[in-house]
């Protein structure tokens, strides 16, 4: 009678308890994981459109485009959104906006370490009347001028305070070194005849005589006076005159913002301006649009495909997911709306049979060309198409309680339970394989002793 090997019994016993359970688990398991990452797939893929989406929807970035060019540079660029107007426009630059800068009657040996009183104020204002009222003013202690506490105030700690004080209304103090002399300059932060700087010192105590003499009025000059930009719609003289503090005309011709940068001489002739389409740039832009929406439904396709038939595909993990065919049939109603009347179809863009975007380009440019306004307005207006994607998208992919990341979270959630159900099965391995190793070990034993007695009967 042969042996038996109680370790190899008790193995193949244990395994065979165990098994069948270990095996559904792990298949259970793996769907589950399979699932989080189809899902985490989706998700990025749905996050790379919405940034997609926001890019084209955000400002100065729209789908629609068009060009300005002018027939003569170095005067004033002009950039323009989906809804400028075609046409052609002169222009005239009579002058640009410039900021105020002065400089004070300051002693001849002024030093950044020179000193100045440590009692009274100075008074800094933005765009006071002629009789000084109004505007925004700023008042500075100068006690509280002595950054470094050594108990003197210099002029340079001065620039300093009036530079950092949370009621600047827009000046900017400077000191300015040329031929070995040091200057104090203030300076508007904007342009315009609005922002002219006024200041006035009362100060007491030492060193004030020469600090509000160099303050008073007479003893400041202007470095560059502040003047409004100045241009004509159509020539000098005889066009409709536009002045502005900003050297940017916002929205002079519907959706075109002009900024000038050089004045014209009296005699010269106005400047041509054409605004028209850009064709080109407009469909690099629907081509992003296009082709990340496209990915975004290529990734579906590739986890929701049912399989089987003739070509042999898989079925997708996510085949039948109820989640996933909500979102694609929430994407498509919102492309197949109308927004202010109009609808893609209409310009060109259509879904087709495989659910993905298609473009006309000819009927599309035509669309641009006869209608940009509309057009423009289809894809950026407020709450129309991209911002109906974006919000369509936002329950889904919201931080920390997006319906995917709670879906993942879910499946992880089973994970975890089927993992406790594994740990409790090696537990049960482990106790199934000590009482067989304990049987087989007594049963081995019992044979040894058997086979010992037979062979003292030969």
């Amino acid at each position: 009678m042969s042996s038996l090997d109680p370790i190899t019994m008790a193995t193949q016993l244990a395994t065979y308890d165990v098994q069948p359970f270990q095996l559904r688990y792990q298949s259970q398991s793996d769907s589950y994981q399979a699932k989080i990452n189809a899902l985490s797939k989706v998700e990025s893929a749905m996050r790379a459109f919405r940034t997609a989406v926001t890019e084209m929807n955000s400002y100065g970035n729209n789908i629609i485009k068009n060009s300005a060019t002018t027939s003569e540079d170095g005067f004033f660029t002009a950039d323009t959104d989906g809804k400028a107007l075609g046409g052609s426009y002169q222009i005239f630059v009579e002058q640009v906006a410039t900021a105020h800068q002065m400089s004070t009657g300051m002693p001849a040996d002024l030093t950044a370490s020179t000193e100045i009183p440590t009692t009274g104020e100075l008074k800094l204002t933005i765009g006071a009347d002629e009789n000084g009222n109004g505007g925004e003013e700023m008042v500075i202690d100068l006690s509280k001028v002595d950054e470094n506490g050594d108990g003197k105030a210099t002029i340079a700690e001065l620039a300093t305070t009036i530079n950092n004080d949370s009621t600047n209304p827009g000046v900017n103090a400077t000191l300015v070194r040329s031929n070995g002399q040091t200057h104090f300059m203030l300076s508007s932060t904007e342009t315009g005849t609005d922002n002219a700087i006024t200041v006035t010192a009362t100060a007491t105590g030492a060193n004030a005589n020469w600090f509000n003499n160099a303050f008073a009025e007479g003893q400041t000059s202007d470095i560059s006076k502040p003047q409004d930009a100045v241009i004509w719609v159509g020539a000098k003289d005889t066009g409709l005159r536009l002045e502005n503090a900003s050297n940017t005309f916002e929205g002079v011709i519907d959706g075109v913002d002009i900024t000038v940068s050089k004045a014209q001489a009296a005699d010269e002739a106005p400047i041509s301006l054409t605004i028209g389409p850009d064709s080109e740039a407009t469909k690099e832009q629907l081509t992003k649009f296009i082709d990340a929406y496209n990915s975004l439904i290529s990734t579906f396709d590739e986890y929701t495909k049912v399989g089987g038939g003739e070509d042999g595909t898989e079925r997708g993990v996510l085949a039948g997911d109820a989640t996933l065919r909500t979102i694609e049939s929430q994407m498509s109603n919102i492309l197949r709306s109308q927004f202010d009347g109009m609808m893609l179809t209409e310009v060109g863009l259509s879904i087709d049979k495989n659910g993905k975007l298609a473009l006309d380009e000819d009927k599309f440019n035509e669309a641009q060309k006869t209608n940009g306004a509309a057009l423009e307005n289809l894809f950026n207006g407020d709450g129309n198409l991209l911002d109906s994607l974006d919000d369509m998208m936002e329950p889904y992919l919201k931080t920390g309680s997006g319906l995917l990341g709670t879906r993942k979270d879910s499946l992880q959630s089973n994970i975890d339970r089927i993992d406790d159900k594994l740990a409790q099965l090696d537990r049960k391995y482990d106790m199934s394989y000590d009482r067989y190793l304990k049987q087989f070990t007594a049963m081995n034993q019992i044979m040894t002793q058997m086979n010992q007695t037979m062979s003292m009967f030969g």
